[in-house]
């Protein structure tokens, strides 16, 4: 007769199956205060008429019909996309060069650390020395850096009124200079993770310089460049305080996005309930561009597991 015992099952006890929760606790909490409920906050004022009495009165879908019945709307629509597309563009593109050109052309030399570092310090100086900063390249009087050189090489006989001729570029290149990091700091990442032996098998193959790029560079590229194109384009649709700093959306309303403009008419023009609304349509077009995105990347596909073919 077999007399043998039946260990009982391990049971984890309640605390050790409680201390993840612990951990997660305080920064769940710190997501709940600092964004769910100022989110829940802004969609339920967008249904009021708050403003500057602070007696709010719920108004409903009226709010949204005075935002596409807007004059305003067309041109800032327009302000927005030239803005988000123009911005994306040119900030992915140089960061993807930077990378490359450091990362595999110039790979282990002290002359591409400097240069990401250099990239580095106009995302690291405070918004408003760097925004001071550009407004003295391009101030308006002869004191200003680049009228001054114009000025001295004869270029010009007067001075330029540079946020009146061309805002919206500067704004642009103010914005570009300051966000290229983060896209080279991911892409550099990733370039540098490829194995040293994938290049060297390429070379014993006789592949040019473009093949690697292409065939080896690039598709290893996909997953950071999927992330930075997302991520940037939320923030430059939802962008609003270089450009406030910068032009607060003028002359006239030629770089006011729609961001600004939400923010303007809560703060500036105290109709907060009409503010909410316009920046829960903010939140709603960076949502479906996200979505748009991830489908143009073929999100589904790329979270697959891989095949090995036999």
């Amino acid at each position: 007769m077999d007399h043998t015992t039946v260990q009982p099952i391990y049971k984890k006890p309640f605390k050790k199956k409680m201390y993840p929760y612990f951990f997660i606790m305080p920064f769940a909490a710190l997501v709940l205060v600092f964004f769910v409920l100022p989110a829940i906050a802004t969609i339920a004022m967008s249904f009021t008429d708050l403003n500057a009495s602070m007696k709010p009165k719920f108004v409903g879908f009226e709010n949204f019909t005075r935002v596409f019945s807007d004059y305003n709307l067309p041109a800032i629509l327009w302000n927005t996309a030239i803005f988000s597309i123009l911005s994306l563009s040119v900030s992915l593109l140089f960061a993807l060069i930077i990378s490359i050109a450091t990362q595999y052309f110039l790979k282990g030399k002290i002359t591409a650390v400097i240069y990401r570092v250099l990239w580095l310090i106009p995302s690291i100086i405070p918004a408003v020395v760097y925004v001071t900063f550009w407004k003295y390249i391009f101030d308006p009087t002869e004191g200003g850096l680049i009228n001054r050189i114009l000025l001295q090489l004869g270029v010009e006989s007067d001075p330029v009124s540079w946020f009146s001729k061309a805002a919206m570029g500067i704004v642009i290149l103010a914005t570009v200079v300051s966000t290229i990091s983060g896209g080279m700091i991911l892409l550099s990442a990733a370039i540098n993770s490829i194995p040293e032996d994938l290049y060297k098998a390429a070379r014993v193959d006789g592949a040019s310089e473009k093949s690697v790029i292409m065939k080896i560079i690039l598709p290893t590229l996909k997953w950071p460049l999927m992330y930075i194109t997302i991520s940037e384009l939320i923030g430059f649709v939802s962008s609003y305080f270089f450009i406030m700093l910068l032009t607060n959306g003028g002359p006239m309303r030629d770089t006011t996005t729609l961001s600004l403009y939400a923010y303007q008419q809560a703060f500036n023009l105290k109709y907060y309930g009409y503010g909410a609304a316009v920046s829960l349509i903010v939140v709603i077009i960076s949502f479906i561009l996200t979505l748009l995105f991830l489908r143009l990347f073929d999100f589904d596909q790329m979270i697959k597991p891989s095949r090995i073919e036999d």
